[in-house]
């Protein structure tokens, strides 16, 4: 770093010799190593997430026969590795220490001494009670409390769990330490719950479930139907798919993106495998007519597009949540907060009869 020695220059240039002199002093190789410490940054500073994880995990290393204060200073060093990065050290550590405890109980087992390898287990145990206190201790942090004081606590419960899993002696780290994989598991659970919330949108006016039974009960009995018709030995039975769609208000997208997202069997058979033509064959029988779920999405809201009227003074279809300021329209049930299968229906005919109407090309008469 050219600035750092810049700076260590004009450090030294400011020091003057001892004789009263206004010649600043001489510098000597012997004189910068003495001096190093006072002109360095600090050593944490230079260190990566990743070598602080390392070195919180590994524990106690090379210093079982030392005294009490290089003790004590390792137990500070390591804490103050935590702090490198305190948001995201807890998952580093969380991620990788348990494998720092791999090559000691495969060197325990091979010597075949069942009290040893009670031992490593027991050690594992308090390591895992370690990092789960540190979760409580960090939802203390990051909660709804805010409490920013339980922030050393947490980083000493981390330096306590790499301990742990070293041992006394300290331990070693095979490779090197892999970034926190819970950040990429979150985002896909996130997206799945997404998803998840859709489906229970497009269902609602036809199941009475929950998330967690829409999600158990209903998508792999659905999904198993689905390919069941669309993979037929026979051809792909476009018809009672449709219909099936519409009974639920599913559409497209639903069925061809959305349910694989919640397969667990990766050998399982998917949407993805339907070849395209038969996907194209579908979509085109698809939208030749008009479907529930397009009704259902204009009468929630979902869609912005303002559908003008026609010459005949035809109506738009309204928003049931749109509030009669004026007064015009007649007295509703308070208590039905649910569109019911009329109105649904009286919607659903009224998109089909629009779509059904097309323009004829105006043609040059003939003389």
């Amino acid at each position: 770093d050219i600035r750092q020695v810049l700076n260590s220059l004009q450090m030294w240039s400011s020091k003057k010799q001892d004789d009263n002199s206004n010649r600043s002093a001489d510098m000597t190789y012997k004189d910068v190593k003495d001096r190093q410490n006072s002109i360095n940054k600090d050593e944490i500073l230079r260190v990566s997430m990743f070598d602080a994880c390392r070195q919180i995990i590994e524990g106690p290393k090379g210093i079982a026969d030392a005294d009490e204060k290089t003790k004590r200073d390792s137990l500070f060093k390591r804490s103050d590795a935590f702090f490198t990065d305190y948001g995201l050290m807890g998952l580093q550590v969380q991620h990788n220490y348990l494998k720092v405890m791999i090559p000691q109980f495969q060197q325990t087992k091979a010597k075949g001494n069942p009290a040893d390898e009670l031992a490593i287990l027991e050690r594992m145990v308090d390591a895992t009670n370690a990092m789960s206190e540190f979760a409580i201790g960090e939802n203390g942090v990051r909660g709804a409390d805010q409490n920013w004081a339980l922030l050393p606590m947490t980083a000493m419960l981390c330096v306590k769990a790499g301990h742990h899993a070293a041992g006394p002696t300290g331990g070693f780290l095979p490779g090197y330490p892999e970034f926190a994989g819970w950040l990429g598991k979150n985002s896909s659970r996130g997206k799945k719950t997404r998803l998840l919330h859709e489906l229970g949108h497009h269902m609602n006016y036809h199941v009475s479930a929950d998330t967690t039974e829409l999600r158990l009960g209903y998508i792999p009995a659905l999904r198993q139907e689905f390919l069941k018709l669309m993979l037929d030995k026979n051809g792909a039975k476009v018809e009672e798919v449709i219909n099936m769609m519409d009974e639920y208000g599913l559409d497209r997208d639903d069925i061809f993106e959305k349910l694989d997202e919640f397969n667990l069997d990766k050998k399982a058979e998917k949407f993805s495998d339907i070849d395209s033509k038969t996907k194209a064959a579908f979509t085109r029988e698809y939208n030749k007519g008009s479907h529930k779920s397009q009704a259902l999405v204009e009468e929630q809201g979902v869609s912005k597009k303002k559908k003008s009227s026609g010459g005949n003074g035809s109506s738009e279809i309204k928003d049931p949540d749109a509030i009669d300021e004026d007064g015009v329209g007649g007295e509703e049930d308070d208590e039905d907060d649910e569109l019911n299968e009329a109105e649904v229906a009286k919607a659903f005919k009224k998109m089909k009869g629009k779509k059904g109407k097309a323009k004829k090309p105006a043609g040059k008469k003939k003389k």
